[in-house]
C-alpha cells in the first residue's frame, strides 16, 4: 500500500509533450543552420501550434482551448487584415510567406503562430503573478493579460526586423527606426494580443473550472516549468539566425533576446523551482 501511495505521489510529466519540446529544439536548430528553407516558418508554427495546444487542453480542456484559438484567430486574423488595408495598428505592409491557407491576404499559418507563442506567454504570465492552479478573479482578470502581452510582445521585438528585413517573410510599405520596422507595429501587437488575452480572461472568470483530479498535475513543477523552457527555445531562435546569417541586425537581436525573452524563461523558471506549494 505504501509503495503505491507513494507512485500516486510521483510527480506527473508528459511524454508526449516533452517529446514534442525537444522536437521543437531540434527543428530551431537544424532548419535554421542548415536547412534555411522557406517552409520553416510553417514547420516552426506548427509545431509550435501542437505544442501549445496539448498544453492548453491539460489546463483547460479542449473545450476552452477551442474558445482561446477562436478568439485568437478572430482578433488577429481582423487586425492583420485591417492593417494590411488601411495601416491600423501595425502600418502598412504586405506578406511574401508561403502557405497553403491565405486569407484576407494574411498567411493562415500566422494565425497559428499567434496561437502557439500567446499560449505560451499567457501561462508565463501566470508564473510571473503566482496564480498557477487558481481561477482568474478580482484584479488578476486584467493583470494576467497585461502581463501576458508585454511577454508576447517581446517576441515580436526580436522576431520581426529579422523576418521583414533579413528574410523579407513580410515587408513594410514605410520602414520604420527599429531595425526597419516601424514603432507603430509593437504598440498595434499589444492592443491585439491584449484585446484577446483580455476576452480570454473575462471569459475564464465565468466558466474556468478546475477539477479535483487536475489539481496533481496543476501543483506539478514539471509541468509549469514547459512554459518557460518553450518560451526559451523561441528566444533561441535569433540567436541561431545571429550564426547563420551574420549580420548588425541579427546580432543586436541576439542580444536583446538575452535581456528580454531570455531572462523571462530564467526568472520565470527560478520562481517555479522556488515555490514551495508546487511539487
Amino acid at each position: 500500500m505504501k509503495g503505491e501511495e507513494a507512485k500516486s505521489d510521483e510527480r506527473p510529466i508528459s511524454k508526449l509533450r516533452w517529446s514534442l519540446i525537444g522536437l521543437f529544439a531540434v527543428i530551431s536548430i537544424f532548419l535554421v543552420l542548415y536547412i534555411n528553407h522557406a517552409s520553416f516558418p510553417i514547420i516552426y508554427a506548427s509545431v509550435l501550434f501542437v505544442i501549445a495546444s496539448i498544453y492548453s487542453i491539460e489546463r483547460y480542456s479542449f473545450k476552452n482551448t477551442a474558445i482561446f484559438f477562436m478568439i485568437t484567430w478572430i482578433v488577429s486574423l481582423s487586425f492583420e487584415a485591417l492593417s494590411i488595408q488601411t495601416g491600423f495598428p501595425f502600418g502598412f505592409y504586405h506578406y511574401n510567406l508561403s502557405s497553403p491557407i491565405i486569407l484576407f491576404q494574411v498567411p493562415i499559418i500566422v494565425i497559428f503562430a499567434y496561437f502557439g507563442a500567446g499560449y505560451i506567454s499567457w501561462m508565463l504570465s501566470h508564473v510571473l503573478t503566482v496564480q498557477y492552479s487558481k481561477k482568474l478573479e478580482g484584479k488578476q482578470i486584467f493583470i494576467v493579460p497585461f502581463i501576458a502581452a508585454f511577454i508576447m510582445v517581446m517576441w515580436d521585438l526580436i522576431m520581426d526586423p529579422i523576418a521583414s528585413t533579413v528574410r523579407s517573410q513580410w515587408v513594410w510599405q514605410n520602414p520604420g527606426p527599429y531595425f526597419g520596422v516601424p514603432l507603430t507595429n509593437f504598440f498595434g501587437w499589444f492592443l491585439t494580443v491584449f484585446i484577446f488575452y483580455q476576452l480570454f480572461a473575462l471569459y475564464l472568470s465565468k466558466y474556468d473550472r478546475i477539477q479535483p483530479q487536475k489539481m496533481k498535475i496543476l501543483t506539478s513543477k514539471l509541468f509549469w516549468i514547459e512554459a518557460p523552457v518553450v518560451y526559451g527555445l523561441i528566444g533561441l531562435y535569433p540567436i541561431l539566425v545571429s550564426v547563420a546569417i551574420h549580420n548588425d541586425i541579427t546580432v543586436s537581436m541576439s542580444l536583446i533576446t538575452v535581456f528580454t525573452m531570455l531572462f523571462v524563461a530564467l526568472i520565470s523558471f527560478i520562481t517555479i523551482t522556488n515555490n514551495d506549494h508546487l511539487r
